[in-house]
């Protein structure tokens, strides 16, 4: 008969773990409460020692100053279309190799796989010359040349975003190619011979047995890919240029404050005289502003799709 312990020992088994889980979730949470209480805090609070999360003195200005300087409607639409669009072609190419991993048996799969995961551990930094330089003389089989007599310069576009997610080559694809393989490898084999055996072909058996039965890896993946895209500061400086994204806004927005005494302040901002803009503590609590704009629509995404979040770790194998 198996002991569970006396209930002295599971009640100090218990505490202990709700200490770690509280200390845990404390760590991880506690620069998101301040950064919200910060973005809606006044000014006046902040020398208020009464006050630590809970503003006083609620208020929407330091949102409309951040918004306003960062142009960010322009800013969110062009981020959108490019981490929708990335994050869609990210999770259809890593799929599709994840599956193949997982499935078939090819000359040098082992070499093939161990290439994917030495590249979730390659920095982005040693490609960065290399993928440069290909975009600005962007060529597909001399095509391109023939046709209009020199190649295409994709820089300044989004189209650097969309060939490297589209050809497995995007941010973190590795992991994701990796994450695919594992759902895949752990799903019965039993169901897609029984597919085969009554005449369905390989790509329907991929798309109407395996992709409905992966549906918590494929949030995983749409989730992460999202939230890394979104972030990213590295490819969208060195690929879009003057293209107003969310990470350059954010640079234009500290650029902005730093260089406030040439008189450009005033053309932004209405009424800017309300923030000393000398004060360090100001200018934190106008950037928490800003990075809480960019930020929100992370949180409100991260809120639907958690429960498949969830459900797709737990099936790609990297718990329990």
């Amino acid at each position: 008969m198996h002991k569970t312990g006396s209930p002295a020992r599971r009640f100090f088994s218990g505490l202990v773990r709700f200490v770690f889980l509280t200390g845990f979730a404390f760590v991880i949470l506690y620069p998101v409460v301040t950064l919200v209480s910060k973005a809606f805090m006044h000014q006046q609070d902040l020398y208020d020692n009464t006050v630590l999360w809970i503003p006083k003195h609620f208020t929407l200005e330091n949102i409309e100053f951040a918004w306003k300087s960062m142009d960010f409607p322009a800013a969110f639409k062009n981020s959108m279309l490019v981490v929708t669009a990335t994050a869609v072609l990210q999770t259809v190419a890593t799929m599709m190799a994840g599956y193949g991993f997982a499935r078939f048996n090819f000359p040098l799969k082992k070499v093939f796989f161990a290439m994917v995961l030495l590249s979730i551990v390659l920095p982005p930094q040693l490609m960065m010359i290399p993928q440069y330089m290909h975009f600005k003389n962007f060529d597909f089989l001399g095509i391109i040349q023939a046709v209009s007599g020199k190649p295409a310069n994709l820089l300044g576009s989004p189209w650097p975003f969309f060939i490297l997610s589209a050809t497995g080559f995007g941010i973190r694809n590795g992991l994701f190619i990796y994450l695919f393989r594992q759902a895949f490898r752990a799903m019965p084999k039993e169901t897609e011979e029984a597919a085969l055996v009554d005449g369905a072909n390989h790509f329907r058996v991929f798309t109407q047995i395996m992709v409905p039965n992966a549906m918590g890896i494929i949030a995983t993946v749409l989730l992460f890919s999202v939230v890394w895209q979104w972030n990213d500061t590295f490819y969208s400086g060195l690929f879009t240029g003057n293209t107003k994204m969310l990470p350059q806004a954010f640079d234009l927005f500290n650029s902005y404050l730093r260089d406030f005494t040439g008189g450009r302040a005033e053309s932004v901002v209405e009424n800017i005289s309300r923030y000393d803009l000398t004060d360090p503590n100001v200018l934190k609590l106008l950037r928490n502003s800003a990075v809480f704009l960019i930020m929100a629509p992370l949180l409100a995404f991260y809120a639907v799709l958690q429960r498949f979040f969830v459900e797709g770790i737990e099936r790609s194998g990297l718990v329990g």
